[in-house]
């Protein structure tokens, strides 16, 4: 499968420092390189600084190249084998403790992979771990910003535990992401509610609120996630 660029045990803030400090370091050469060439014109010596100012802005060239391709090889899109095959397999059977160790397999073999977690947080919901399924979900969110199902996911999890307004900024975003979903009309009437909540129209998580249905094993292992609502 193709993914985004899975920058494993990279630290994106450090690399932004990094790259200050070439350019940095570059400003400062090229201006001490001019000062003390322009000390020794017509010297004696002016050849040999010459030489040495020759060497060293070969040797800084060849460190900036290299420093470069290595994160331009580090951030290029990687193209994985579908690696759920297993916990699929193993989910679609009823056999959740095995679909749950391979979940979990693939979290630790791509940390930094948002779909793992998305997988894994939905498999949680399947299995009423709703903790371990909000934590999932957001930790796919912050590693995938334009993953959709997460979000929709989450504000569904959200909403059924406390009031419209908690899920009113997921399903706004996944919306936003995935404006054809067929399940919109749903999440606008969530939307709708929780601007009334926020009036003061109706009382937050009333009683008499739609419940989402139970996520279904078959809805876990697709990329939507169950969000399908019962009338009340």
């Amino acid at each position: 499968m193709n993914t985004r660029p899975i920058l494993d045990n990279m630290n994106l803030p450090l690399l932004g420092m990094s790259l200050a400090a070439i350019l940095v370091a570059f400003v400062f050469a090229a201006v001490g390189t001019a000062y003390v060439l322009r000390r020794a014109r017509g010297t004696i010596q002016e050849p040999k600084i010459r030489l040495w100012a020759k060497i060293g802005w070969a040797v800084f060239a060849v460190y900036v190249v290299g420093y470069m391709t290595y994160f331009y090889k580090k951030a290029e899109p990687v193209v994985i084998a579908y690696p759920f095959t297993a916990g699929d397999r193993a989910l679609a059977s009823g056999h959740y403790k095995e679909a749950l160790d391979d979940y979990k397999a693939v979290v630790a073999r791509y940390p930094n992979f948002g779909m793992a977690h998305y997988k894994l947080g939905m498999l949680y919901r399947v299995v009423k771990q709703v903790d371990g399924s909000i934590a999932e979900l957001k930790k796919a969110i912050a590693l995938d910003p334009n993953l959709a199902p997460a979000y929709f996911a989450l504000g569904s999890i959200l909403w059924t535990r406390g009031t419209a307004m908690d899920a009113m900024p997921y399903f706004e975003k996944g919306l936003t992401l995935d404006p054809k979903t067929p399940q919109r009309p749903f999440f606008q009437q969530i939307i709708d509610r929780a601007k009334k909540e926020k009036a003061g129209l109706i009382k937050p998580g009333t009683s008499g609120r739609p419940h989402l249905s139970p996520a279904s094993p078959a809805a876990a292992s697709s990329s939507i996630p169950p969000s399908g609502a019962n009338t009340p």
